[in-house]
């Protein structure tokens, strides 16, 4: 079983950047939910479920489609949550429900939903396999099973400044989650693991040109690079701050640099 000190530390990380999770310069998440509606073909009277819907990017983007159906998202951050539901309420979206669940533990009969996605979520488990097993289980035969992941290359070149200056605060740089599926063979052999082998991976090219460093430092603030910030003192915190941002800031020069958000979708069908 998954530690619970483990998932103890992924809620409150989310639960701190709930606030700023939908923030412009993170605009790679609504436009792979936008990606991700479009791959899988739904039908209005579907009934799907989010997991790890954080503030609901890809379960409102279904529930707009969604007509004549309904969207269930879960999530173990109830400051994510909060945000997913006060955004909701704001679209007029009552057709879509959130409500905090373990996916260790799903509440849900099997063969309930036609559709299940997991945007950038699976990667956070610690237990993939039994992760999407759970998922699998819960959705009817022949339904479909979606997740989007980050590449391998996904944030650079600025990620890669930004962990050789963790390091040399003497800080041990931890394995990034993404790249557990950041690649089509990892993610047709994840779906393989639990007996699923139509599997569809969609490459999206998404980035922009990056021209100011905050926009970067935006990035880092508002998603989950701030859990490495949070290792470091007060005073470190400035320090790493000045220092970052002074080679992001040569990095950028004066006509800009590519930011690199390329994404992978998987949809199988079960």
């Amino acid at each position: 079983m998954p530690d619970q000190d483990s998932k103890k530390i992924i809620q409150q990380g989310f639960d701190m950047v709930a606030q700023g999770y939908d923030h412009p310069s993170l605009s790679f998440f609504p436009k792979t939910a936008e990606q991700m509606m479009a791959c899988l073909d739904l039908q209005a009277h579907h009934h799907l479920l989010d997991v790890c819907t954080g503030t609901g990017v890809v379960a409102l983007a279904a529930a707009e489609l969604l007509t004549e159906g309904k969207v269930t998202g879960i999530d173990l951050s109830d400051g994510m949550l909060q945000q997913a539901k006060n955004k909701a309420f704001e679209m007029k979206l009552d057709n879509a429900e959130f409500m905090q669940m373990d996916l260790d533990d799903l509440a849900f009969s099997s063969d309930t939903f036609d559709v299940a996605c997991s945007s950038f979520g699976l990667f956070f488990m610690e237990d993939m396999d039994r992760a999407l097993g759970n998922i699998k289980g819960v959705v009817k035969a022949g339904g479909k099973i979606a997740i989007s992941t980050f590449t391998g290359e996904a944030f650079s070149p600025m990620s890669d400044l930004l962990l050789q200056c963790y390091e040399s605060f003497g800080k041990e740089v931890p394995a990034l989650s993404w790249k557990r599926l950041a690649t089509k063979e990892l993610i047709e052999a994840q779906f393989a693991a639990v007996g699923i082998t139509d599997v569809a991976v969609h490459h999206v090219p998404l980035g922009y040109n990056m021209t100011d460093a905050q926009t970067w430092w935006d990035v880092v603030w508002n998603a989950g690079y701030r859990s490495l910030l949070n290792q470091l003192t007060d005073d470190q915190k400035i320090e790493f701050k000045e220092k970052h941002m002074a080679e992001i800031t040569r990095l950028i020069g004066a006509d800009g640099v590519w930011f690199n958000t390329e994404v992978l979708i998987a949809v199988a069908e079960k």
